[in-house]
């Protein structure tokens, strides 16, 4: 088996887009990301995303931005009042905490805020799943030990006692608006597992919250390094939230919550570059490098700039969120609409995504970097992701 790496951004788009290569970043993480739809290639993977597209329409995406999220963000922001240090990430766990059980159709049990706290831990230890191949340190048996751990305790506690409400409730399917909900009435037609099941719903709990931890720390850190920048100050930003919202697409660009794709050759093949590629063989596509291709996004490309011109065919996040038949399902829900900047949209109706809003809400409260405490990566990943990002509120 040979591995090829592509870092240009149009063979990386065309091998995120070909047909014959499967997905194959998270096999290493395959105690909960086995089958899930992630990890499905062909009719498996377009059965079960037509199912669970459902919950991705407009009118829920509104319904998270008008409501859901003012109403988390006020809870959370309620909470962190009573700590005596604050750190970006517990808060954006928290924050995402509750979107990610309303999507996963997972229901709490006594809504405390002990539970808050177990449940934001139980999250951001099964998100160690979805990382494991780019875990660098050292004790990785301990790590997989908590990992099964932790979807046992997710089952136990969670999982079946949610499970049993929807089997024993009268529901109508068009109400559906969580996973489990969808997969419970469409088990028989996917061939569905019990065990299959809980993977699934595990993931979409950890992948509807772990992702969008990574890029809010990432954006609120590019945010105020912007404002330092230009002089502009955070009502500027929050009078023109078109660009607080090329702001979030911006950072997903530089940031993508995973820096490499992979993929494996499920038969003979050639890319457009005329390099072919045998069955087994894997690719590893340099998404963080991809999007800082000066021939797609210009000079500046290693740079934040939220007012770089568009590059007809590229999306301004470039490639964070995939493309073909990966493209991530919730691409909608976090980008929002892309404007075009020659016909600006009507800003009451505009679909700001959810990253924009969360952006907007936190800043209006007024949560700042703390100055007296300098944020830390985490050295332990392959990732670019921060440790510690302390933060204060007025």
């Amino acid at each position: 088996m040979s591995v090829l790496r592509l870092t240009d951004y149009t063979l990386c788009e065309a091998a995120l887009k070909h047909p014959d290569l499967r997905q194959s970043l998270y096999d290493a993480g395959s105690l909960l990301m086995e089958d899930v739809l992630v990890n499905l290639h062909g009719d498996e993977h377009r059965d079960r995303r037509r199912v669970e597209g459902a919950m991705f329409r407009r009118s829920f995406f509104r319904e998270i931005e008008a409501n859901l999220l003012p109403q988390m963000v006020a809870a959370v922001l309620s909470a962190a009042q009573k700590r005596t240090q604050l750190d970006l990430k517990w808060l954006s766990y928290r924050l995402m905490l509750q979107l990610s059980l309303v999507f996963s159709g997972i229901d709490r049990v006594d809504d405390s805020e002990d539970e808050s706290e177990y449940l934001t831990a139980l999250l951001a230890r099964l998100g160690q799943a979805a990382t494991l191949a780019q875990y660098q340190g050292h004790h990785r048996v301990q790590l997989e030990q908590d990992i099964r751990e932790a979807i046992d305790e997710f089952d136990r506690a969670y999982f079946q006692p949610s499970k049993q409400r929807r089997l024993n409730s009268d529901v109508d399917p068009s109400e559906h608006k969580d996973i489990l909900s969808l997969l419970l009435d469409h088990q028989s037609t996917l061939a569905l597992t019990d065990a299959a099941m809980l993977r699934e719903v595990g993931f979409f709990y950890l992948a509807s919250a772990h992702t969008s931890v990574h890029s809010i720390t990432h954006g609120f850190h590019e945010l105020f390094t912007y404002l330092e920048s230009t002089g502009l100050t955070v009502n500027n930003l929050l009078e023109d939230p078109l660009l607080l919202q090329r702001c979030a697409h911006e950072s997903l660009r530089l940031h993508p919550s995973s820096p490499e794709a992979w993929r494996r050759a499920v038969r003979h093949l050639e890319l457009p570059d005329g390099r072919s590629l045998a069955e087994g063989d894997e690719v590893i596509i340099d998404l963080q490098t991809a999007n800082r291709d000066e021939t797609v996004f210009g000079i500046d490309a290693e740079v934040f700039n939220p007012n770089r011109p568009r590059t007809i065919g590229a999306n301004p996040w470039g490639l964070s969120f995939g493309s073909g038949m990966h493209v991530c399902i919730g691409l909608n829900l976090v980008a929002g609409a892309v404007v075009n900047r020659s016909n600006p949209p009507d800003l009451q109706t505009h679909q700001w995504g959810s990253l924009t809003t969360i952006y907007r809400l936190l800043l209006a409260a007024g949560l700042r970097p703390d100055q007296d405490q300098p944020p830390e990566k985490d050295l332990e990943s392959a990732r670019d992701t921060w440790l510690h990002y302390p933060v204060c509120l007025p």
